[in-house]
């Protein structure tokens, strides 16, 4: 199990609760191993194939059963934070962009009910500027949550490629939880905290107020230990 390597480094893990770590199917393994290490957790919804706001009722019932399943689990590991991304836009969705939006916001208020009910909050995440994301906006973002408790999980990396980062920082009081990487605002990269353009020293003196978990997104564990370095500075020296 990765806990072992990364609890050597880190104090946290965000799970991304797909593949081999699909939460229902780790559940009680992890529950076993987890007391022995001194790490807190939270967890990332299954994101690959899993559209929300998918026109086909079927499939749209799949994908959000698939992201309640793996809240239900977090509810019972005693996870406190369960980030979810929004939908997506598929080829017949862009023919009837009201019915995905409705699609949407019907599959947010079952998880909000099912989040109540698992006692964890949900984050719903901002999109990198890609033709078939959502939530790349505050507005887009908010106009999703209307209705419900959900709370917003803050990329900046995902902001930086839609030039949004200022425009969701002047919501961080809203912020449940908080993904940080670097990118040159061209694409979603996922580079190490400094390998971007993405104005860090800013973004932390925005997010002083901000008391939840900073969650460092990298391609290796070498990425993330170089990310959490550079970060500290910038957070000592601000």
């Amino acid at each position: 199990m990765a806990l072992g390597f990364v609890s050597q480094k880190f104090k946290a893990w965000e799970i991304i609760g797909e593949g081999l770590h699909f939460l229902p199917e780790i559940e009680e393994r992890l529950l076993e191993v987890s007391s022995s290490y001194d790490v807190k957790f939270s967890a990332h919804g299954p994101l690959s194939d899993v559209n929300i706001g998918s026109l086909n009722p079927r499939l749209r019932e799949a994908a959000t059963k698939e992201i309640t399943d793996g809240l239900y689990s977090a509810g019972r590991m005693g996870f406190e934070v369960y980030t979810i991304h929004p939908g997506f836009w598929t080829p017949i969705g862009v023919l009837d962009s009201e019915a995905v939006y409705k699609a949407v916001r019907e599959s947010l208020s079952e998880i909000d009910r099912v989040s109540k009910d698992a006692g964890v909050k949900v984050a719903l995440e901002n999109m990198p500027d890609m033709p078939i994301t959502m939530g790349k906006t505050p507005a887009d973002l908010f106009s999703m949550l209307e209705g419900t408790d959900l709370g917003i999980c803050f990329d900046v990396g995902h902001a930086h490629t839609a030039g949004t980062v200022n425009d969701f920082l002047a919501h961080a009081d809203k912020f449940t939880n908080v993904h940080i990487h670097d990118n040159r605002g061209k694409s979603d990269e996922h580079l190490p905290v400094g390998d971007g353009s993405v104005d860090f020293k800013k973004v932390m003196a925005d997010l002083r107020a901000y008391k939840g978990r900073l969650v460092i997104e990298a391609r290796s564990l070498m990425d993330a230990e170089l990310s959490r370095e550079r970060l500290t500075k910038i957070i000592e020296n601000a």
